[in-house]
Order: C-alpha cells, then structure tokens, then sequence
C-alpha cells in the first residue's frame, strides 16, 4: 500500500483573495445597478415603479453593505497571513522530503 504524499507547504488557499474579489465585484456592481435604478425610477413614474424602486434601493444597499464587509474582511485577512508567514516560527519546508 501506497502511502499518501505529504502536503505542499507552499500551497496556500485562495479563500482571502476571493473573498476580497467578491466584495469589490458586489461594490462595483451594486454602484453600476443602483446609478441605472436612480435613472429609471426618474424616467418611470406611478406607485408600482415607487414601490420597485423601493424594493431595488434595499437589495441595492444590503449588496453594498455585504460588498463592503467582504472587502473589510478580505483585507483583514490577508494581512493576518502576511504577518503569519513573516513571523518565521515555524519552518513550512520542513518536512519536503528532497
């Protein structure tokens, strides 16, 4: 029986980057959809166009809100990993077999 290769120490997850990109993407797309809903509910008139433009302006502002709070945390997170790997306490080539 084969036994399982040891894991690569300079493999790191990309989980802080895309959760960064993610947040910028919903701040950006949520800016871009909510210029288009400010035109639209000007152009549009009526209760029904009211009551959607409501509607538009919520999601718009909680997809901002979550946008913001990934980049904060995106952000947060890979300063935490840069500090992690300049702090040196423990050596990830260790166990590299050569």
């Amino acid at each position: 029986m084969n036994q399982p290769e040891a894991p690569n120490p300079e493999q790191k997850t990309n989980n802080a980057m895309l959760c960064l990109c993610i947040g910028l993407g919903l701040l950006a797309l949520s800016w871009l959809l909510g210029v288009g809903a400010a035109f639209t509910a000007a152009m549009s008139g009526g209760l029904t166009g009211l009551a959607m433009g409501m509607i538009g302006g919520v999601v718009l502002i909680l997809a901002a809100c979550s946008g913001a709070f990934l980049v904060f945390v995106g952000i947060v997170w890979t300063i935490l990993r840069v500090i992690a790997d300049q702090r040196g306490e423990r050596d990830p080539y260790r166990d590299v077999q050569r």
